[in-house]
């Protein structure tokens, strides 16, 4: 049982603490979200500990203890922020091939050189997303804007990451914010329609597709209709790697046999091995340019058949 000299401390504490929350809320550059969880807060501390108020309040300033207790971190330097660099697109390249824990542990090296750039954590919370780590990814995203509150692209990973989680109006807020500072990013409108059609589902008891314009009885009829789907085909298809794998499945199809086939390859078939790969070329340039999209996609068309199974989260 704490002594009575221990609990004045405590009290004495959570006064100090108090006292700097309230200088945080009346300072000019105070956001509304911010003041709003501040103010919160506050009254949860006096509730909890019977602080009625602060008014005549000696004590000490928590800020200048801190300064004087913890020293400042010792500055990021060129070769720091290199490095991170290096160690990110080591990460991006893990990335590809879905070895999620080793990104992670790349952008974790990248953040204790950098912690002050956003994109290391956003590409982080990427890495949890593909573990189904949800919960970590969403640590990281709301760190990342906490670092940078315009950065669009964090907002866009937080409103998947509560899509995952399930939490669709939270997703909205997210893709709202991300289209107020990228109002014109096709990615982020996609994604947010996608989630205001699961709340409008949920509201009706279901029946509603979760990707308007790529599922439900359209198909793969929709998906080929789709204006922002297919202008990105067109964009991926000028790479002339890409225009080289179709010639040859063409000359399969033609009755020709594609470069590298084998020679008992029926004339007017096409090499599978080549179909595949060009169908693994197309959706790595596509998920680069819109990995939202791929995401989405990913899931819609990988719905299980047969009845009374569940249909995949978004």
């Amino acid at each position: 049982m704490a002594s009575a000299q221990d609990q004045d401390t405590r009290l004495r504490l959570v006064t100090s603490i108090l006292c700097f929350m309230n200088d945080e809320l009346n300072r000019d550059d105070v956001t509304p979200d911010k003041a709003e969880s501040l103010e919160v807060s506050i009254q949860c501390l006096k509730l909890a500990y019977g602080i009625p108020d602060l008014d005549g309040s000696q004590e000490p300033n928590l800020l200048e203890i801190f300064s004087k207790a913890a020293p400042a971190p010792s500055p990021v330097t060129d070769e720091d922020v290199k490095r991170a660099e290096e160690l990110k697109k080591a990460g991006n390249e893990f990335m590809k091939g879905e070895a999620y824990d080793q990104a992670i542990a790349k952008y974790t090296e990248a953040i204790k050189l950098d912690p002050k750039s956003a994109v290391y954590y956003c590409n982080r919370a990427a890495a949890h997303t593909g573990k189904l780590d949800y919960h970590s990814a969403l640590i990281d995203c709301k760190k990342a804007v906490q670092i940078d509150e315009n950065y669009s692209k964090a907002y866009s990973r937080m409103g998947l990451t509560y899509s995952k989680l399930e939490e669709y109006q939270s997703a909205v807020e997210c893709y709202e914010k991300a289209l107020k500072l990228d109002p014109n990013n096709e990615g982020y409108q996609v994604n947010m329609k996608i989630a205001k059609a699961k709340i409008q589902e949920l509201q009706a008891g279901g029946g509603a597709s979760p990707f308007p314009g790529f599922g439900g009885s359209g198909g793969i009829s929709d998906m080929l209709n789709n204006p922002m789907l297919m202008n990105m085909a067109q964009q991926v298809m000028q790479d002339p790697k890409m225009q080289q794998m179709a010639m040859s499945m063409m000359g399969s199809f033609m009755g020709g046999q594609a470069p590298g086939g084998s020679d008992g390859q029926q004339a007017g078939t096409p090499d599978m091995s080549e179909m595949l790969r060009m169908g693994q070329q197309f959706a790595s340039q596509v998920s680069q340019q819109n990995p939202e999209l791929i995401e989405s996609l990913r899931q819609e068309m990988g719905k299980k058949d047969g009845e009374g199974q569940e249909e995949p989260k978004q």
